[in-house]
């Protein structure tokens, strides 16, 4: 067996996997943002779209409310099959009748939804908004590795002539 064939394999199985782990597409420009305005005894809900076999990487979301914040008791973001990800409901006050929330981003292969509800006795109307980042990850193709016979064949050739030299001792 060649040496110089053995080393070419082998490097070409190394450099490979390299070329395919950056694999990460941003295919909405990034940002998505949606508001609406709360009133007396209601939801509203947002349901995010996402394409079978896809995955989406989604930032930290950030919401912001201006009018009678407190009157949103909960925040809830369901990622697939009804499944609740997360609740939220402690908002940072900031100037005058504004305050902010800061939900933590997740990874997802399911549609998801981010819906507000409205405290029970509450009776301003706020107006609410979210934005985040989207990046969907393409998925990583299948990684030839044509050298793993080669690699094989003189690993055990190694150990042979390794064997045939402790014998000769």
């Amino acid at each position: 067996m060649n040496m110089k064939a053995v080393l070419s394999a082998a490097a070409v199985a190394l450099t490979l996997p390299l070329a395919a782990e950056a694999a990460t597409v941003n295919l909405n420009e990034g940002f998505n943002y949606a508001y609406t305005t709360l009133a007396t005894s209601t939801t509203a809900s947002f349901t995010y779209d996402v394409a079978e076999g896809a995955t989406w990487n989604i930032s930290d979301i950030s919401f912001t409310a201006n009018g009678a914040y407190s009157n949103i008791s909960l925040i809830t973001i369901t990622v697939g099959n009804d499944s609740v990800f997360e609740q939220y409901g402690s908002w940072t006050p900031g100037a005058g009748t504004t305050a902010t929330l800061l939900a933590t981003g997740f990874t997802t292969s399911s549609d998801f939804t981010i819906t507000y509800t409205y405290a029970a006795g509450g009776t301003a109307p706020v107006l609410v908004n979210h934005l985040f980042t989207a990046t969907e990850t393409a998925p990583l193709p299948a990684v030839p590795v044509p050298a793993a016979g080669v690699l094989l064949l003189s690993a055990l050739a190694g150990l042979g002539v390794a064997k045939r030299r402790r014998n000769k001792a």
